[in-house]
């Protein structure tokens, strides 16, 4: 709990920006020009702790020491994200999927700090109405494909709450791993 109000407090202490229009209720396709032009630009992005599901067995997935930079472009009508040691972007598209819930059915996996609840709790408004992005991309490291999914959801026009998730098969044994990420608007 205390970890949960030191983070809720770091994102209230983010200053809200005066001539951005108001971020609750612009979720939808009509809203898709709007969300592109705002979220283009560089982001700080820091990947926390969670954990990596291998069979039934739960491994610790650290969170990384650094802040990486990621830039977000438009590509035609579409968003796009890239990281300098990508091999493809990130391709966005609103995200059109029930409420997002941590559902953690399994007691070694340790819960994140806040969840999609409670960034719509500080945003101020239910999460549906927030702009939320799903961004996909694939990468082969040492023969072994990942699909990585992004789940990012705004708190408020300068930052973005997420979920990354890795899904890969080695060995013919499934991998999950999840951890949660946050991203700041640079400049």
């Amino acid at each position: 709990m205390k970890n949960t109000l030191l983070v809720f407090g770091m994102v209230m202490a983010v200053p809200a920006l005066a001539q951005e229009p108001p971020l609750c209720g612009t979720s939808g396709a009509g809203d898709w020009a709007q969300i592109q032009e705002v979220f283009t630009g560089d982001w700080l992005i820091e990947h926390q702790a969670g954990y990596a599901l291998i069979g039934g067995m739960v491994l610790p997935f650290p969170g990384a020491d650094e802040v990486d930079t990621i830039t977000i472009f438009q590509l035609g009508d579409a968003l796009q994200a890239t990281h300098p040691e990508a091999q493809e972007p990130l391709v966005l598209r609103l995200a059109e999927e029930p409420r997002w819930i941590v559902d953690i059915d399994n007691p070694d996996i340790p819960e994140p700090l806040l969840s999609p609840e409670d960034v719509a709790l500080v945003a101020g408004c239910s999460q549906l109405e927030l702009p939320r992005l799903i961004g996909t991309s694939t990468a082969v490291i040492d023969g072994v494909t990942m699909e990585f999914t992004y789940r990012m959801m705004a708190v408020d026009w300068a930052t973005l709450y997420g979920i990354m998730q890795i899904d890969s098969v080695v060995q013919g044994m499934p991998i999950e791993a999840r951890r949660t990420v946050w991203m700041r608007l640079s400049g």
